[in-house]
């Protein structure tokens, strides 16, 4: 025990010594990181090579034990192949990363150098070869799954630590209590390789930690993040993947929690919204945390508190009794705590997804929406009959009344008066035409649902939606033009009980429909001296050509 403490603290001090050297010379060589987007929280440079500065420290920290004669250096002696296998690749993925943090590389430059490195570690003895699972017992894998699944867990994890290094102290905090969860399970379980490579890490991270945290002065940068989350991920692969303990499931997963939600709501987000996965944001959890008002502290001091929960979870899981359904159900109520706190967070992309589940889940809704969109097909065939205004505005009046709109508008006209004025002329004893009248030489005819709030005086609570009636047509040379034959307002109430139809259908049906029947009932009001001039012809009604637009009535 007083070589594995030696250990922690030989890493400790070098740290505390290597890191301000690695920052000055970073300030006398211009090696920073400059805010120059938006997704950087720090505003002034910074320099960003502190993983040099751990990385020296850890190996210092290993060296040590050459000097001692005891069990435990030993065993490091005795192991040394086991050692090499972890810190060759890591050592390629340090070089990755200084030059990164240098000169800046390639997203998918980046990605196939991590990967070679996990098909080093893989080479080298370092892999996944079966594990075992809870309700599912021991699995052995062949040996290609076993590869993908090493360099997929290698490369995961490698870059969820590169992710969550936003803000200051929160990667080397993270990664440090990532290697407290190493260091006891190992002890626990007797494997001595991973004692003493985490220990060393440990102390690297708590002695860099006295200069990265807030406000800091130096940031781990890729060197840092990159390097420490491989070495966490080959050091996982440790354990006895063929034996009867949760050790390659559960005690990982829990160890790089906040880490490993952190990468998952990421690609989800982006996924879900149809960007790019691998582009970088302000959306990851303590970005949540600072947007809503949060310091850094304080967020650093919350996300500390998750790891922690995390790993005590672990350690937990550690215990062969903790093998089966107790795992199980550890890890349902782990899951179960995540996903409230995620809720908390108000991502846009899970609420809409949460909405869309509902929605779909819901029968009520659904046959709800599927009786709206009913009626407005029906609504359209009505109108493809209709040859005059008082059937034009029955088919509309009918839609509105089965359906959840409380008000409407509708303005017809084509650019003459004098048709207008003879169109309802002619049907002016029609009782839905009561409603109709003369406007700036359109046709408008309005409707309100009774007990409704009036829809032109009173906007507050309303949400309306604007259709224009357009129609394509063959002008008088012969060519086709755009003919705009009114619109239609929809109003209805600001409620989200309130179950629209698919605005699709609106838009591409009904909306179709209606400039079609006010083209017919204008035209034939055309008088015989233009009716020679221009003879409009309907075509298909292209769907950019309807554009149907969806605004709250009170502005927003």
């Amino acid at each position: 025990m007083k070589t594995y403490l030696l250990l922690f603290v030989t890493a400790l001090v070098s740290a505390l010594v290597f890191t301000p050297l690695v920052r000055t010379l970073c300030v006398r060589r211009g090696w920073f990181d400059v805010p120059r987007d938006a997704r950087r929280v720090h505003q002034q440079a910074i320099p960003r090579l502190g993983g040099v500065a751990v990385f020296l420290a850890t190996l210092v920290a290993l060296s040590s034990l050459l000097l001692f004669d005891n069990q435990v250096t030993q065993t490091f002696e005795a192991d040394g192949t086991r050692f090499l296998r972890a810190l060759l690749p890591a050592t390629l993925i340090f070089v990755l990363g200084v030059y990164d943090d240098l000169h800046g590389v390639n997203p998918r430059v980046k990605f196939a150098a991590q990967a070679l490195a996990a098909a080093l570690l893989y080479a080298l003895g370092g892999r996944i070869e079966g594990v075992s699972a809870p309700f599912v017992g021991s699995l052995e894998f062949p040996a290609p799954v076993g590869f993908l699944l090493t360099v997929f867990w290698i490369v995961v994890i490698t870059n969820a630590f590169n992710l969550i290094d936003g803000i200051d102290g929160l990667a080397a905090g993270a990664a440090l209590f990532a290697a407290v969860v190493m260091i006891v399970v190992s002890i626990a379980l007797g494997h001595p390789f991973v004692t003493i490579v985490a220990l060393a890490l440990a102390g690297a991270l708590t002695g860099f930690l006295r200069y990265n945290f807030n406000p800091a002065s130096i940031f781990l940068g890729d060197s840092g993040s990159l390097t420490v989350g491989f070495l966490l991920a080959a050091l996982s692969l440790q354990g006895p993947q063929k034996a009867a303990t949760t050790v390659a499931v559960a005690i990982p997963l829990m160890a790089f929690g906040l880490p490993i939600m952190d990468t998952l709501l990421a690609l989800l987000r982006r996924f879900i919204g149809r960007r790019p996965l691998f582009e970088g944001d302000r959306e990851h959890i303590h970005h949540m945390l600072l947007a809503r008002g949060w310091s850094q502290r304080q967020a650093v001091f919350v996300l500390y508190g998750v790891c922690a929960l995390f790993a005590l979870q672990a350690m937990l899981f550690a215990s062969d009794a903790g093998v089966g359904r107790i795992t199980g159900l550890g890890l349902f109520v782990v899951g179960v705590i995540v996903l409230l706190a995620v809720e908390q967070l108000h991502y846009h992309e899970v609420d809409e997804l949460r909405a869309r589940v509902k929605r779909q889940l819901s029968l009520t809704e659904r046959r709800q929406r599927l009786a709206s969109n009913i009626r407005v097909r029906r609504a359209g065939q009505a109108l493809a009959r209709a040859t005059t205004l008082s059937a034009t505005f029955e088919a509309v009046e009918q839609l509105l009344r089965e359906s959840e709109f409380v008000s409407a508008t509708v303005v017809l006209g084509n650019g003459h008066a004098g048709d207008s004025a003879r169109a309802l002329e002619r049907e002016c004893d029609a009782p839905v035409l009561q409603r109709a009248s003369l406007r700036d030489g359109n046709v408008c005819w309005t409707w309100e649902r009774q007990a409704a709030p009036r829809a032109t005086a009173e906007l507050n609570g309303l949400w309306s939606l604007h259709l224009p009636l357009t129609a394509e047509g063959v002008g008088s040379s012969g060519s086709v033009e755009d003919a705009t034959w009114g619109y239609i307002n929809l109003y209805r109430l600001d409620d989200d009980r309130v179950v629209l139809p698919d605005l699709n259908c609106l838009a591409a049906f009904f909306q179709r429909q209606l400039a079609r029947a006010a083209e017919r009932v204008l035209t034939s009001a055309v008088p015989e001296e233009r009716a020679g001039k221009t003879q409009p012809r309907t075509k298909e009604l292209v769907t950019d050509a309807a554009v149907a637009t969806f605004t709250n009535a009170r502005g927003y």
